[in-house]
């Protein structure tokens, strides 16, 4: 494989996460990390050296944890929870919540003799017995419910741990900034004022502090959010959102609830509109972009829609789409371009070539229609190839940089804004400025008067 065609296959890969607005976390994941970077900088740049400090530790903090704390608490859950209970992780419960998709499935299993997929059907053909962990204990279940409950579970955990996470770290990062202007604070003053022993007495960094005078900080369905990365993640954005208003300082409730607002529209309200909005414009000029960029950019796809011109007409009026599909040939060209749309996986040999249509990956019906109407309007439209590869770059990219740009520039230099308007052109953070001023009061502080003094 060159070089050009391994660049060009990594640019599609690149291209379709970030494209993917449905149930994928890569163009959150991207928006956010890149935004974090723009928020930093503005507060750099506009803001105070407190703000910098916790803008870093808040942004990029909060940021892995929200982005990889859910698929990392999922993975390890695979690895260990379902191997302790004999169960296969990869077997999609959606197939299990509905009998005529589970039929289907049985029956494709049943009917394959190239023995590709005879662990599948092994593991199908038994969910209504009890395995080695039920029989052991003897649990009143079946291996079907055992998937269902150890699936809610993998959900409950990973969410509950990376709520609890985020918690933590927010809270985390009020007490480092309470710390660290009480430092700059008596760094920044011990030298202009009377001392009285009172920094001695209350200097929580003195060796006689007394604890009892710090100054503290105040403060669709189940299913979809279970089944759907993104619906997933968008809880623990509520988690932190309830927990930053909640444990925000008096004057800055409104810059964080700006900030919020402008996370949960940006990431989730407006990315899926403009997407549409790019796809309806692109039919319109005959530039159809509604299907992954790893079919556009690939380069059987000539090919590949020619030979599959009659499968695809085919499918369309399928009575029963999961079974048509999971009949297919892997080797077909339909199959590869729905394999590239994402609505199917195979199971492939040690050359990694796909030898079966993995059973245990749920289709979606709905998805499948829309995206094989895509791939008869790409058929047609073949010969603005060129045209269409722009077009769906430019889609994805502005798609992307619209939604940084809004919170990692605009955000920030409007919350900057309003704090300035605030108070009268200060552009201090109003809840620091109280810190230290408490602090001052607290700490009976006298600053030095050098004409007084020589008078008196």
């Amino acid at each position: 494989m060159s070089i050009s065609s391994i660049s060009n296959k990594f640019f599609a890969y690149t291209l379709s996460g970030l494209g993917n607005n449905t149930d994928s976390i890569i163009p959150l994941m991207t928006k956010d990390a890149v935004s974090n970077f723009a928020i930093v900088d503005t507060y750099r740049k506009n803001g105070t050296a407190h703000d910098v400090r916790e803008k870093a530790i808040e942004e990029f903090g909060t940021g892995a944890v929200w982005a990889l704390g859910i698929p990392a608490l999922k993975k390890i859950f695979d690895k260990t929870i379902y191997p302790l209970f004999g169960l296969n992780p990869k077997l999609d419960s959606r197939i299990l919540n509905n009998d005529n998709i589970l039929n289907t499935v049985k029956n494709s299993l049943n009917s394959d003799v190239t023995g590709n997929l005879s662990s599948q059907k092994e593991i199908i053909n038994s969910l209504g017995d009890k395995g080695k962990f039920l029989n052991k204990f003897t649990l009143p279940f079946s291996n079907k419910q055992l998937y269902k409950g150890v699936f809610v579970a993998k959900f409950a955990a990973s969410t509950i741990l990376a709520a609890v996470a985020l918690n933590a770290l927010i809270k985390y990062k009020q007490a480092t900034t309470e710390k660290n202007i009480e430092k700059d604070y008596y760094k920044n003053n011990a030298s202009r004022i009377l001392l009285n022993g009172s920094i001695k007495k209350h200097n929580p960094y003195s060796k006689n502090k007394d604890k009892n005078k710090n100054i503290s900080f105040t403060s669709s369905k189940l299913s979809a959010f279970m089944f759907n990365p993104i619906k997933n993640t968008a809880i623990l954005d509520g988690v932190i959102a309830g927990t930053r208003l909640k444990d925000g300082r008096k004057g800055e409730r409104k810059e964080i609830a700006l900030k919020e607002i402008f996370q949960i529209f940006f990431i989730y309200g407006i990315a899926k509109p403009v997407q549409h909005l790019f796809e309806n414009i692109g039919n319109k000029l005959n530039v159809p972009i509604d299907t992954d960029a790893r079919v556009i950019f690939s380069k059987e796809l000539k090919e590949n829609l020619d030979n599959a011109k009659n499968s695809i007409s085919s499918l369309k009026n399928s009575k029963n789409l999961t079974k048509d599909i999971l009949s297919l040939d892997p080797k077909s060209s339909i199959a590869s371009l729905l394999e590239q749309e994402g609505l199917i996986a195979f199971v492939k040999d040690k050359a990694k070539k796909p030898v079966a249509i993995d059973n245990f990956k749920f289709i979606d019906e709905e998805k499948a229609k829309k995206s094989l109407d895509a791939l008869g309007k790409l058929s047609d439209n073949i010969s603005n190839i060129k045209k269409i590869k722009g077009y769906k770059t430019l889609a994805v990219l502005g798609n992307v940089a619209f939604a940084v740009w809004a919170m990692g520039v605009l955000q920030p230099k409007l919350n900057i804004l309003m704090r300035k308007k605030l108070n009268n052109g200060d552009n201090s953070n109003p809840a620091i400025k109280e810190k230290e001023e408490k602090m001052k009061k607290n700490n009976e502080l006298y600053y030095l008067n050098p004409l007084k003094t020589h008078q008196s």
